[in-house]
């Protein structure tokens, strides 16, 4: 599932690529995914100018012109894809369309598309600081690359929190957008057991985390995130993080740290798996 860096990645391109286009029509060909596609779509899109993209968790964010904002979650397998008109064939998992037309003459129509094999993810429209809208973020914590995320907020967080420390930092009502990917890749980094309490971590493993879950995210986002089987930018290319992974996909694989020769583990908590080396992480 495109964790916060895949999703960073994709609207950071979008936000260049569809700015101050303008929606000439939607074309939504499978309604029914994770959330029901608003019948009302086209309608409410219909020359509305794009004005920015947004990431907020797991989620990008279309405002137009028009007080409406298109939330979109890619979830499993979903994909942002911009084509060309006179290139364009409908592939069989475009669920969605949008026929854009630039603002300006010298540059040429544009197609956005949602694809979704699996269609887990989500597309729709919705007016801006309506309840349906605050609804989607209303139980996400804060963002982890945030200067508000600092040591004392992680404090707050870990303090009398009894559950394991991986299973904390998954957590969305928590912190927004760490995914199973990122947090065994930050938990390694900071010598920490995916099985410890998040209660029993010191104040100095909370710095080092805090540094490190930002150190990976940041690194993740420069290299365009992971592909692992789905994730690619809307123009096709992979994420190349995947061959900068220390722990996660690597059970049975030494150690990449210096001097240890002990072998990555895979366990399984809460139905997710945890990569991690026992004899540095701790």
């Amino acid at each position: 599932m495109p964790e916060l860096p895949e999703v960073e990645t994709v609207s950071k391109a979008l936000n260049i690529s569809i700015t101050n286009y303008i929606i000439k029509k939607v074309e939504v060909f499978k309604p029914n995914l994770r959330v029901l596609v608003s019948k009302n779509i086209n309608v409410i899109s219909k020359d509305s100018t794009i004005f920015s993209v947004k990431r907020r968790a797991k989620y990008g964010k279309i405002y137009l012109d028009n007080e409406y904002v298109i939330v979109f979650h890619l979830g499993m397998s979903g994909r942002i894809i911009i084509d060309r008109p006179e290139s364009y064939v409908r592939q069989k998992h475009d669920h969605i369309v949008f026929h854009l037309k630039s603002s300006k003459a010298t540059k040429k129509d544009i197609r956005l598309i949602f694809n979704d094999p699996r269609r887990f993810g989500f597309l729709n429209v919705y007016k801006n600081n309506s309840p349906d809208f605050k609804n989607i973020f209303k139980e996400l914590g804060p963002e982890p690359l945030t200067a508000n995320f600092n040591k004392k907020a992680l404090q707050n967080i870990l303090f009398k929190r009894g559950a394991s420390i991986k299973s904390v930092l998954l957590n969305q009502k928590l912190i927004a957008g760490l995914g199973n990917i990122y947090v065994c890749e930050s938990l390694f980094a900071s010598k920490i057991s995916p099985y410890k309490k998040a209660s029993d971590l010191t104040e100095k493993e909370i710095k080092t985390l805090l540094f490190k879950i930002k150190l990976v995210l940041k690194k993740a986002i420069r290299a365009g995130g992971s592909t692992i089987k789905d994730h690619k930018n809307i123009n096709g290319e992979i994420g190349y993080f995947q061959n900068s992974f220390l722990v996660y996909d690597r059970e049975g694989k030494i150690c990449k740290n210096k001097f240890c020769n002990e072998k990555i583990k895979r366990i399984v908590q809460n139905g997710r798996s945890s990569f991690h080396c026992s004899n540095c992480q701790s």
